[in-house]
């Protein structure tokens, strides 16, 4: 180690002394053979401007110590050698004036100067005359800095000027007034003066400038880059220092050369000028110290940068004025010495550096030199005089190229590496997500079987559990339940990551979604005093979204408002506004801590919640299904009062840009899907056995139903909405099944299927319920709606026709045991019925043998009618039926004599219409043995029939005995009969489930009873056909 710091040490030296040469060389090439000012003249007539350019005005100028001359003052024989106050002197030019008087005081040079051409416009360009000056050129006063006067009316200013002016033949002369008071260590022109042709000074000016502007632009932008870039990377604290020392370069630059810093200020103050340029000196040192030791730690010596921070800090201070001392040349020693040395330890270390091989340190060895042969430019303009724009800046250009280099060696190593660890993280990342996604796929069927067989034993009402039991398996099956939702977010969180999931936007009604998924989630907050409440107007624009994924972006974010929420209310609202539609879920639970909300989007991420629950991966998945279907989510909230997470999804209404997200692809719908549409609702008779209702929102998906039915010769009604669907099955009808899209805007699935099972039974009217949901608490809110069946889509045709088939059988086993059922129950004839008649008969046979054989015949004709139970009708005519109704009513007439009057009051065209069989004969027999049969002077029957309206209206009235309401409630109630005669329950049943009508009774007791059946007289009429 000592080898290496030694001949780093050797290495520097030689650096230092071959840069010293280099510049020594460069001073030595510089032209001498420059004409020189002799005893106050300056002859330039053989001088060649226009081949040898301009010329400097060294050399010996008459001055005047003490005073200001103007030139009136020569003109009045001042300085001439009879004058009586002789002062002149001669003066070497560029040199201070401290050899011939004080340093603070004001004085008068005096030069002139022949030319041989005096037609063309010359000019000059001065450098530094301390500390302030005025220049007349034949009389007239050219240029000024500063104000040349005694105290009090001095103002130091030396601003480098530029001016031009005539001369005329012969000799021109040229005076100079200079004052300085302020500056201890040199006074008056130290610096040359340039002169020549006035676009020759000009060119000269611009060259000058620019390099100062060149050299100080180039420092500060890489200081702010740095900077900007220490923005980026805070960790390294060695670019926010370096930044700082190419801030500090041009400072110290804007006060030196051309003085920038007095361009672009127009006056700045002689005590604050020269502390901003001693300062900036001291600063640039203390960063370039503290650059070394925090980029190069390792090869730097911290006693030695502290103790060099240290002495920057003490000379900061004292230029700064805290201590009042002047500004004379053992300051500027210290400072020349302090701008020197810390920029040779700099290039020792990068040599150092360069010999353990760190990265990049060439670049920096190279920069060293090249910012230290900047400084010793800087040093050889204060001590030597030598204008700064004599050079090119080619150091600064190194110095810059040299820190892009090394920045893009170091970024490009960077990326490399980078790259290998994205490598590494990838398949550690793939890994992890294989083995997430197998566990799960694995923990699917244990966990089914865990929650199926603790419900099934939480339900066994025959062998209950004691209560403390059932509280622990209560535990395991809502632990089990979480578990497996987190089993199927672990699964979707991994097709999001892998591109397997695709979305098909289509136009959504907000408010009908957000209505089901609050539907479904009221069976959660059954036990809890939260309320659900929907706020989504009903004209809002439809979205622009994937239906299930809406869905499920709703349901976990309201999974997790009911889950922090123990009471209030959970608000879900929704408004249109610049082509989006933007949804907010609200709830007044207890709200998140606002450090953990910038990372309540992340995988993975666990927070200190109450209870020690998490949010789990909902809400990751909520996000990126957002941004999947170009929309967006944020979330505000406050602690113990609430959170609000708003989400934004494009509007059907505004274009939508369908390119693909990453690798998950996007399918819109409308791109797939011709505009098909017909008027609804369609009817489609095909003569079939039944009729089938299908209501869904799209038209698509109703002409795909349809054609997969056609062949199976089923009569179709398709309607285009809930609400066209409850007024159809609020009309009598025949439909025997309906098939139900779940979401609808307007009138939900779940509200048509609720619609229907206020009327119908599960088998009376089955309801297959079609849907995109496939959330298992979809599945149970639709059965808890009253659905027989659940079908989630895309579907396959084969298994839709075989579930409606399934439904139908069933329905028609109900119908035919409905039929078995009252052909049985009129089979029951009671003993003492037959018992009656046959007395009867036996008894007419000897008093009217005519009447005996009459009745013998209409029993017979009851009794075939009774016992063709085993060949149960579909349909019988109003005719057929009647006759068989006069069968029995000669019998019963027989038996009560005067006591029994019927009345018959039917249509002509009632004769041929379609009933039931034994439909109404039950209800006639009924009224006579129960009626009228209960009244001791018995009473009248009045059968009605007649067609109005589209229907038959058929009555039959009796003024027997009536019915009490109890009575009558209990006789539609019950399964079994109820009295003597055919149940008016199985009647009921028949008319609903042929016709979808009601079995109308009106009784009094005591007055009577009416009872009226209502059956459609012929089906709609045919609406237009599908092409």
């Amino acid at each position: 180690m000592m080898t290496k710091k030694l001949a780093a040490a050797a290495v520097t030296f030689i650096l230092l002394a071959a840069t010293y040469g280099l510049l020594f060389q460069a001073f030595r090439s510089i032209p001498t053979n420059m004409p020189a000012a002799s005893q106050g003249l300056m002859d330039l007539a053989d001088w060649n401007f226009a081949r040898d350019g301009n010329v400097t005005l060294d050399g010996e100028w008459e001055f005047y110590p003490g005073v200001l001359l103007g030139p009136e003052d020569f003109q009045a024989g001042y300085g001439s050698d009879d004058s009586p106050a002789m002062t002149r002197t001669l003066l070497q030019v560029p040199g201070s004036w401290t050899e011939h008087m004080d340093t603070f005081g004001v004085v008068t040079y005096r030069l002139q100067i022949r030319v041989a051409e005096t037609g063309k416009t010359y000019g000059l360009k001065t450098s530094s005359i301390q500390m302030a000056n005025r220049i007349f050129m034949n009389g007239l006063e050219i240029g000024a800095s500063g104000e040349a006067a005694e105290e009090p009316a001095y103002q130091a200013g030396n601003k480098p000027y530029v001016s031009y002016f005539p001369l005329r033949p012969g000799w021109n002369e040229m005076i100079v007034q200079a004052a300085n008071f302020d500056f201890q260590v040199s006074s008056g022109m130290i610096n040359s003066i340039a002169f020549g042709y006035s676009e020759q000074i000009s060119s000269l000016r611009d060259q000058a400038f620019a390099h100062d502007l060149i050299s100080s632009c180039s420092f500060l932008i890489m200081g702010l880059y740095f900077i900007g870039l220490y923005t980026q990377r805070t960790g390294d604290r060695s670019l926010l220092v370096f930044g700082l020392l190419c801030i500090c370069i041009p400072l110290f630059q804007s006060t030196r050369g051309e003085k920038l810093l007095l361009v672009l200020f127009d006056y700045v103050p002689y005590w604050l000028y020269i502390r901003i340029q001693t300062i900036s000196v001291f600063t640039a040192g203390m960063m370039l110290l503290l650059y070394v030791y925090t980029g190069f730690r390792p090869f730097s010596s911290k006693r030695i940068v502290y103790t060099g921070i240290a002495i920057g800090l003490a000379l900061t201070v004292w230029a700064a004025g805290f201590i009042d001392l002047p500004y004379n040349k053992t300051l500027q020693h210290l400072t020349t010495a302090y701008a020197t040395l810390p920029f040779l330890y700099a290039t020792y270390v990068f040599v150092l550096a360069a010999f353990h091989r760190v990265e990049g340190s060439l670049y920096l060895v190279i920069a060293a030199i090249a910012l230290n042969y900047h400084s010793m430019l800087q040093s050889t303009n204060v001590y030597a005089n030598v204008p700064l724009h004599s050079f090119v800046p080619i150091e600064v250009i190194i110095f810059l190229l040299m820190l892009a280099l090394l920045m893009s060696h170091r970024f490009s190593n960077a990326f490399k590496k980078i790259e290998q660890l994205s490598v590494q993280l990838l398949k550690a990342d793939q890994l992890k997500d294989d083995f997430l996604s197998r566990t799960s796929h694995e923990f699917k069927t244990p966990l089914h079987s865990v929650i199926t067989i603790s419900q099934s034993m939480l339900d066994d009402k025959h062998n209950p559990l004691p209560v403390a039991q059932q509280e622990k398996l209560g535990l395991v099956l809502a632990v089990s339940k979480r578990l497996a939702q987190l089993v199927l977010d672990i699964l979707d969180l991994s097709k999001l990551k892998q591109g397997d999931l695709i979305v098909q936007p289509i136009p959504v009604d907000v408010r009908s979604t957000v209505d089901l998924a609050l539907r479904i989630f009221s069976f959660s907050t059954a036990d809890k005093n939260v309320r659900l409440i929907n706020l989504v107007p009903e004209d809002l624009p439809h979205v622009y979204a994937d239906e299930n994924r809406l869905r499920q972006i709703l349901n976990n974010l309201l999974d997790n408002a009911i889950k922090y929420t123990k009471y209030g209310s959970i608000e879900v609202a929704a408004t249109y506004e610049g082509g989006k539609i933007e949804v907010s879920v609200q709830d007044t639970g207890t709200g998140i801590d606002e450090q953990e909300l910038e990372h309540i989007f992340e995988p993975f991420r666990t927070y200190d919640l109450a209870g020690g629950q998490s949010f789990g991966l909902g809400l990751p998945i909520v996000k990126q299904l957002l941004e999947l279907q170009h929309g967006d989510i944020s979330v505000s909230s406050v602690k113990g009062e609430g959170t609000v997470f708003t989400f934004r999804l494009p509007s059907a209404e505004a274009p939508v840009n369908t390119k693909r997200v990453n690798k998950t692809e996007v399918h819109p719908d409308n791109e797939s899907e011709p505009d098909y549409s017909f008027p609804t609702p369609l009817y489609l008779n095909h003569a079939g056995d039944h009729t089938i209702l299908i209501v869904d929102d799209q038209f698509s998906n109703l002409k795909i139903v349809i054609d997969a039915l056609a062949p199976l010769a089923y009569n179709i009604i398709a309607v285009k909405n809930g609400f066209e669907a409850a007024e159809l099955i609020s009309r009598p009808n025949s439909v025997d099944l309906v098939v139900l899209d779940l979401m609808m805007p307007g009138m939900s699935g779940y509200e048509v299927c609720q619609t229907i099972r206020r009327t119908y039974t599960l088998l009376e009217m089955p309801v297959l319920m079609v849907t995109t949901a496939f959330q298992p608490q979809d599945k149970l809110a639709a059965f808890e709606a009253g659905a027989n069946d659940f079908l989630p889509k895309p579907f396959d045709t084969m298994e839709l026709k075989a579930r409606i088939k399934g439904l139908l059988l069933m329905k028609d086993a109900l119908g035919k045991a409905v039929d078995m059922e009252v052909a049985f129950l009129q089979s029951q004839i009671k003993p003492h019925f037959l018992y009656n008649v046959l007395n009867t008969i036996v008894s007419l046979s000897y008093t009217n043998i005519s009447k005996s054989r009459k009745l013998t015949t209409d029993l017979a004709h009851y009794l075939r009618g009774s016992f063709q139970f085993s060949n149960v009708q579909k349909r019988t005519t109003f005719g057929q039926e009647l006759k068989f109704i006069e069968s029995y009513v000669e019998i019963e007439t027989v038996r009560f004599k005067e006591r029994l009057r019927v009345e018959y009051d039917i249509a002509q065209s009632m004769y041929g219409a379609v009933i039931p069989p034994l439909l109404i004969q039950p209800l006639v027999e009924n009224a006579i043995r129960h009626g009228v049969g209960g009244r001791i002077e018995g009473g009248t029957v009045t059968i009605t029939a007649k067609e109005a309206d589209g229907y038959y209206w058929i009555q039959i009235e009796d003024d027997g005995i009536g019915i009490e309401h109890d009575r009558l409630k209990q006789l539609l109630a019950d399964d079994t009969e109820a009295s003597p005669g055919v149940g008016l329950r199985n009647i009921g049943k028949r008319l609903k489930y042929e016709y979808h009508t009601e079995l109308q009774i009106d009784s009094v007791a005591g007055e009577g009873t009416r009872i009226t059946v209502r059956i459609p007289s012929g089906f709609q009429e045919v609406a237009p056909s599908l092409e």
